[in-house]
């Protein structure tokens, strides 16, 4: 969202008829860590309400890997400089909720969360809460992590406990959630007919 360079490149996608940009932010060295460093998520707020005409899809939730062995817990302005709680608060602090412009991606993340249950719960359900099921699109980053049908089914059996929901606020991630996350939502963002496209593939294909 700065003047020198991140607006000016956001003012020539507009030019150019560029809708959607994606963007790392998350998974930082050690001396990024925090509010500040450049793969924070802090500036995505500023930069979505100033552009509301640009989807702005970011790559790993502003998530961080566990250090130490802490997982990450629910939202709270004593903890609002580390992992997504950046990303919540920056929306929060901005005005941009469920249903606008802003997506959070879930490459390496889930795949770092998917072995912590109660960290898992917590971030799924922060971004539920700050995004809505129909703005978390599905990454795996399977080149890293080989192929990603074990992902995909984790993803699939997970759920947020009743406790968390009724405590933190978290809504369900119920089936339906599950496949807007899965594809339906990337597909309304890259314009893709699901029908169509279903309808293209041969058996012995899949």
């Amino acid at each position: 969202d700065d003047e020198k360079s991140g607006r000016p490149f956001l003012d020539r996608a507009r030019e150019t008829g560029r809708k959607t940009v994606s963007i790392h932010k998350g998974l930082s060295s050690e001396e990024d860590l925090g509010w500040n460093g450049p793969s924070s998520p802090r500036d995505i707020g500023p930069a979505a309400a100033a552009y509301p005409d640009i989807n702005f899809i970011i790559f790993h939730s502003g998530y961080e890997p566990r250090r130490n062995g802490d997982e990450e817990g629910p939202y709270s302005e004593e903890v609002s400089n580390s992992g997504t709680n950046r990303l919540v608060k920056s929306l929060r602090d901005s005005g941009v909720g469920p249903g606008d412009n802003v997506y959070a991606e879930l490459g390496s993340t889930w795949y770092m969360l998917m072995a912590h249950p109660r960290e898992c719960a917590h971030v799924i359900g922060k971004l539920l809460s700050a995004l809505g099921e129909d703005n978390i699109v599905w990454g795996t980053d399977s080149i890293w992590y080989g192929p990603n049908q074990p992902l995909i089914d984790a993803f699939r059996a997970f759920e947020i406990p009743e406790e968390y929901c009724q405590k933190f606020g978290y809504p369900q991630l119920t089936a339906r959630a599950k496949e807007k996350i899965l594809g339906l939502n990337a597909a309304r963002i890259y314009n893709v007919d699901i029908e169509k496209s279903k309808a293209s593939f041969k058996k012995d294909e899949l």
